[in-house]
């Protein structure tokens, strides 16, 4: 057997292993020599994109396709990054590229229809995942994505069909089970949605789109104590000066946000109209943002330490499922003239919030204000919402559960405003 094969036989070994480093060591020092090589550079980028370096990543699989064009397995995994990354046009082109090299892969056709979902072109999604579906049927990810794009195509009934199909595939999928629920909601079957809730939340009390869904749902069928508990601002809802007051320099974080490579106008499948927003932030990147990840851990470890000292959240269906082990993820978010958020929650966290690193200019007393209680639009709920407002301010940090419904007042002012969210995401 010839040395390249052998090396390269290695070097997968050690990654079916699982001892990526030294799988990464082997590459880094045969890349020294061969920095061209497609399928070291291929491997060392399956590596990065297994380890969430999505920059490195495409950056091997890029080198790799110059030598190897067209190559599917490299425009496949390229794609997959793109898509991670929000950058959904480019990864549209991989995978549509790969589509006329071998028309019958359904995994090809799935993911052109689940980037058309996520641009908001709901019957080019329908019309790909149906493709994806007739490919390989009773598969349950072809199948949400198809029941999701008949809902938003407005064939609400024929959506409903197909959710019954991917749950007689996967009973205790929670996401499987929330989809349906919304679908449901979307036809005026309140109690048969909140039944839904309940359940998923008996498989996983931290799913915070079922304790939307059942914020929702409660509200609608007159239960109002279960609404006013589930969002309970007062004991639930943080606002913090004291980040300000500490050794942040707003001016350099500002000036950092301002000028971030990552900001993409009005990004695929975000809430954000009007304005741009990051992918997730490497926190590491400098010592501005290093110092602020530093305060922004010490604020929202207190504020968890406030909420499990709470005697009246001690029961409370969102404090059962307070992480042990998390993590911090985080995005800018810059709004100019009419710049907006849509109402949604935060599926990945459990604790969420903002920090303010400009709240702007506005011209109005309501411009950019921060609202809270408003469901997602089109859905057929006839009671008042309970909501609550928050007014922006430089320097403040405002903590909610991500769960939380929430959204933007259109702003208005001469200069844009600023802010970092983030989610306190639970490693399970």
């Amino acid at each position: 057997m010839p040395d390249h094969a052998a090396s390269i036989e290695h070097i997968r070994d050690l990654i079916r292993q699982g001892r990526g480093e030294a799988a990464m060591a082997a590459l880094n020092q045969a890349l020294a020599a061969m920095p061209y090589d497609p399928e070291r550079r291929y491997l060392r980028g399956m590596l990065h994109a297994a380890a969430n370096r999505n920059l490195q990543a495409i950056h091997d699989f890029d080198i790799a396709l110059q030598a190897a064009p067209q190559v599917p397995p490299l425009l496949f995994n390229r794609g997959l990054v793109l898509f991670r990354m929000e950058r959904m046009e480019e990864a549209l082109s991989d995978f549509e590229l790969l589509s006329r090299i071998d028309p019958s892969d359904a995994d090809t056709w799935t993911n052109i229809g689940l980037i058309h979902a996520r641009s908001g072109r709901a019957q080019a999604a329908l019309d790909s995942l149906q493709r994806a579906d007739r490919l390989r049927g009773d598969d349950p990810v072809i199948l949400r994505g198809l029941a999701n794009a008949l809902r938003d195509t407005g064939q609400v009934h024929e959506a409903a069909e197909v959710h019954q199909r991917v749950l007689s595939a996967s009973p205790s999928d929670p996401a499987a089970l929330t989809d349906y629920a919304l679908c449901l909601l979307s036809l005026g079957k309140v109690a048969q949605a909140d039944a839904l809730y309940r359940r998923v939340l008996g498989l996983d009390p931290a799913d915070q789109t079922a304790l939307a869904g059942l914020y929702m749902t409660a509200k609608e069928l007159g239960d109002q104590l279960l609404a006013e508990r589930l969002m309970d601002y007062p004991n639930l809802l943080g606002s913090d000066e004291a980040l300000a007051e500490s050794t942040i320099d707003l001016d350099a974080l500002r000036e950092l946000s301002l000028s971030h490579g990552g900001l993409i106008w009005e990004p695929a499948g975000r809430s954000t109209s009007l304005g741009r927003q990051s992918p997730m932030l490497d926190l590491s990147q400098n010592r501005v943002l290093q110092r602020f990840e530093q305060r922004l851990l010490q604020a929202v470890e207190s504020r968890m330490q406030v909420l499990s000292r709470s005697a009246s959240l001690a029961d409370h269906p969102w404090m059962q499922a307070m992480p042990k082990r998390w993590r911090l993820q985080s995005w800018i978010t810059v709004l100019e003239q009419g710049g907006h958020q849509t109402p949604h929650i935060h599926p990945a966290g459990w604790l969420s919030g903002v920090f303010y690193v400009d709240a702007g200019q506005p011209s109005a007393p309501a411009a950019g204000n921060l609202l809270f209680g408003h469901p997602q639009e089109g859905l057929p709920l006839q009671r008042p919402d309970l909501d609550h407002r928050v007014i922006p301010a430089s320097g403040r940090l405002v903590t909610f559960p991500s769960y939380f419904f929430h959204n933007t007042v259109a702003y208005q002012g001469p200069s844009p405003r600023i802010s970092i969210a983030f989610d306190v995401v639970p490693i399970r």
